[in-house]
């Protein structure tokens, strides 16, 4: 639907006919006619800046038809926008619902990401372009079946080819090693409590009686 269906066209301005008030009749109608099209067009804008289409395309978070299976929860899904979730929650969502679902032939690249995937940095960057590039294809005003596609294709099956890179082979078995690139905390990970802090909170504990 494009801005023009909003609402009918007025069409070209009519001859003066009539006395004053018919005159004054038509132009009303005019004005009308082109302030219901402001206010679609406003309604539409306003859409658009704040990434809530609640008209008729529906709710920004809606999964795309060709999804099948519900989507892994989202910290940016509307229901949980007020919960106080991180992007790192919407990483573990995706990391859950991607090992119920391309789990493929046994010694394939189609391989689950190991528990440990946030232990190992570069194993983490890529989970998480990995999660948010397939909600951009699948999620959304911006579903696309081409770019749905395209993530099977290319993003998926790179990602699965380099997963062995970034991991020890003892991590794919539950067993965590470190390798490569040590651990560290997140942006999104609660500051470490200061000395001071520290000292404060044994101080004010009670002894043992």
């Amino acid at each position: 639907m494009n801005d023009d269906e909003l609402t009918p066209d007025p069409g070209p301005l009519p001859e003066p006919r009539g006395g004053p008030q018919e005159q004054i009749s038509v132009l009303m109608e005019l004005i009308g006619g082109l302030a219901g099209k402001v206010t679609a067009l406003t309604r539409r804008v306003h859409a658009l800046e704040t990434a809530d289409s609640e008209d008729e395309d529906g709710p920004s978070d809606q999964p795309a038809p060709w999804v099948v299976f519900t989507p892994p929860a989202a910290a940016e899904d509307r229901e949980h926008a007020l919960n106080g979730h991180t992007p790192e929650w919407t990483l573990e969502n995706f990391v859950a619902w991607f090992n119920a679902t391309y789990l493929g032939l046994p010694g394939s690249p189609a391989v689950p990401i190991p528990d440990c995937w946030h232990q190992h940095p570069g194993l983490a960057m890529e989970v998480a372009t990995l999660a948010y590039s397939w909600r951009r294809a699948n999620v959304g005003a911006t579903a696309n079946v081409r770019d749905a596609q395209y993530w099977h294709h290319t993003w998926r099956a790179g990602f699965a080819t380099r997963l062995a890179t970034w991991i020890h082979p003892h991590c794919t078995d539950g067993r965590h090693r470190p390798v490569g690139a040590p651990a560290r905390l997140t942006r999104f990970a609660p500051a470490p409590a200061t000395q001071d802090e520290t000292s404060k909170t044994q101080s004010g504990k009670e002894e043992p009686t």
